[in-house]
């Protein structure tokens, strides 16, 4: 396969990351990553197939929209989040006690752990985003009236609803993931410059 597209490196860099603290340390359970990131997302999946839920044309164009305005702040966050990284490292030229060296590895770390959960934040909305595409689907068949066809076609679309809000739930919880490794940073950030 192409060596330049690395979907799967990126992934796993991403669930690892699900698992470490601000110092790179493992300090999570593997279950309770699975339980959060797969389980739930699963379990609400399955909800809202078996009480009817579907996304419509309409809805999914809605949903497009708003996960594409999502990846674009995303792509932007990963060059922030960059440049800040090497603004910490130059603090190190001016000033290397042992405080901020541990306070840029610290730093260092998170822009690792945040920048795998950012790009396979945007690989989730990219694959929601084809997803949601294919809702669309129906106007491309032609128009039989075949039992079998119609059997084929529900299937699908309920199968294409589930990945759908499997892979939905996921996005929502990297955002939180995001979100709280953001807040934590942001915070640890604004402790260290405190005078003492």
């Amino acid at each position: 396969m192409w060596t330049k597209i690395k979907i799967w490196e990126i992934r796993k860099d991403s669930l690892l990351s699900l698992r470490k603290d601000i110092n790179n340390r493992i300090v999570k359970n593997k279950f309770n990553v699975i339980l959060y990131y797969n389980l739930i997302p699963l379990i609400i999946a399955i909800i809202f197939l078996i009480i009817g839920v579907t996304i419509n044309s309409e809805i999914a164009n809605y949903f497009i929209t708003a996960i594409s305005i999502f990846a674009g702040l995303f792509f932007n966050l990963l060059l922030v989040v960059a440049s800040k990284l090497n603004e910490r490292k130059k603090i190190i030229d001016s000033n290397s006690d042992e405080e901020t060296v541990n306070y840029v590895e610290r730093y260092t770390n998170f822009s690792e752990q945040l920048i795998s959960q950012i790009s396979y934040t945007i690989i989730l909305s990219l694959l929601l985003i084809v997803l949601m595409f294919f809702i669309h689907f129906k106007k491309w068949l032609p128009h039989f009236e075949w039992q079998y066809l119609s059997l084929f076609y529900h299937g699908l679309k309920c199968l294409l609803n589930g990945i759908i809000f499997y892979i939905g739930v996921q996005f929502i919880v990297m955002l939180f993931v995001i979100l709280s490794s953001m807040y934590t940073m942001l915070l640890d950030d604004i402790k260290i410059k405190l005078p003492k």
